[in-house]
């Protein structure tokens, strides 16, 4: 069975790691490390005054602006992922380097997601429900056209 196309673009954006960095700053899908050092992490929630977040439950239906905002945090994480995996893959990178480009990321990937009105919580899921459920993926899909 083929994959829709939100699955590889996933996929191509995020691979799975058994390298990870656990830390109060570390949320969903950081960037860590060389080669494939992705890590699948939550638990920092970003807040915005005014929003009461919750987090997407298996089998919760996310709603339109759910899915825009979703499909917007994934274009916006992606290239931000593509230039700090090619960084930290540079020969000779210092541990003080590989820090600052973590923090910066980590800071980057949290002003996405509060733009989009998502959570770490929230994107983790919505990421793993493209995976699991084609339907979603397809709706993710358009969103992101």
């Amino acid at each position: 069975m083929q994959q829709p196309a939100i699955y590889s673009a996933a996929q191509s954006v995020f691979h799975s790691s058994r390298h990870g960095f656990v830390g109060p700053a570390l949320f969903a899908l950081s960037l860590f490390g060389l080669g494939t050092s992705v890590t699948f992490a939550s638990g920092m929630e970003i807040s915005t005054p005014g929003l009461v977040r919750t987090a997407m439950t298996a089998g919760a239906v996310a709603s339109p602006a759910e899915i825009k905002n979703f499909a917007a945090a994934v274009r916006g994480i992606k290239p931000l992922n593509e230039q700090v995996h090619n960084a930290l893959s540079q020969k000779g990178i210092t541990a003080t380097k590989r820090e600052e480009l973590k923090k910066s990321y980590m800071t980057s990937v949290n002003r996405i997601l509060a733009s989009n009105h998502l959570t770490a919580e929230q994107y983790s899921s919505m990421l793993k429900q493209t995976q699991d459920d084609p339907a979603f993926a397809k709706q993710v899909e358009g969103a992101m056209q």
